[in-house]
């Protein structure tokens, strides 16, 4: 079970507004610093990571605009520049002289593009069902389509037609997509519904598009690929054997990131973290007790 104390939270003054922050767990090994996805996905859903926390503390936040954080109206703050300042902004103003990372999705996208800023206090990163490419993801997403029944690839096919994507038709398409590849389990336990009504669709449709696998947003040209030799810490890639952040993207990353090392969890589709629980926490914290 996750461990539940001690814990503190608050606000952080950021570029834009106030993000909300909490720590659980103690002083012990390095902290770990928790990227949720999205983009505009709150870190409720992230839950099972307190476990975690029996061997230091582990620190949630909610980006700028959804979750428990401010909601300014200006569109010119969803950049991930901004994003990238934010953390930078989080971890200034927490003290944290040495940390690690974990990213979930997109978070895995802020992760290295922190990362790639160099920055001193920076020990290790942990790319959770990673989204680090584009054309990556979206061109894996159309394998994934085609493994489902044809009368729910002849609808997410469809995505284009004007409108369609406000129909029955489509969102019951889009549930079975979710069921496979995102969530992997027949019901959603609490803290992800959580997630789900605290979610900032501005933020997503505006960087990513309102079809999770089918990119429109200023993300569509995103691709970290080159840009993966120059990471120097040690990196943990975990994903599902199902999952929309495929094995073999992982397989791929792992062969450009110089220290990395990759888990590929059975049972588990984009939310590992829940349907994986007991074997994903084993494997990161073994990870970071290897790095304390």
């Amino acid at each position: 079970m996750a461990t539940k104390t001690p814990e503190k939270e608050g606000f952080i003054d950021v570029t834009g507004g106030k993000v909300w922050y909490k720590i659980v767990g103690e002083k012990k090994g390095t902290p770990l610093i928790v990227l949720h996805g999205g983009p505009g996905y709150p870190h409720d859903y992230l839950e099972p990571l307190e476990d975690l926390a029996e061997d230091r503390q582990v620190i949630f936040y909610d980006q700028l605009g959804c979750g428990n954080s401010e909601r300014p109206e200006d569109k010119k703050l969803w950049t991930i520049e901004r994003f990238v300042e934010e953390l930078e902004q989080v971890i200034t103003n927490l003290g944290l002289t040495h940390y690690n990372l974990i990213g979930h999705s997109w978070g895995a996208t802020l992760s290295i593009c922190y990362a790639l800023t160099n920055p001193t206090g920076l020990k290790s990163i942990i790319l959770a069902d990673p989204y680090l490419s584009t054309p990556i993801w979206e061109n894996d997403a159309k394998m994934l389509i085609k493994t489902l029944p044809q009368e729910t690839q002849m609808s997410l096919n469809k995505h284009n037609l004007p409108g369609f994507t406000k129909t029955e038709e489509f969102q019951k398409a889009s549930d079975v997509y979710y069921k496979h590849f995102v969530y992997g389990m027949e019901s959603l336990p609490a803290a992800v519904k959580k997630a789900n009504k605290k979610f900032s669709s501005i933020i997503y449709n505006q960087m990513w598009g309102p079809k999770e696998f089918a990119p429109t947003g200023t993300l569509i040209e995103l691709d970290l690929t080159p840009e993966l030799k120059k990471i120097t810490f040690p990196v943990l890639i975990i994903c599902g054997r199902y999952d929309e952040a495929t094995p073999e993207a992982g397989e791929y990353f792992k062969k450009l990131i110089p220290k990395s090392q990759l888990k590929i969890l059975e049972n588990s589709a984009h939310f590992s973290h829940w349907t994986d629980r007991k074997e994903y926490m084993s494997t990161v914290k073994a990870f970071l007790k290897e790095l304390d």
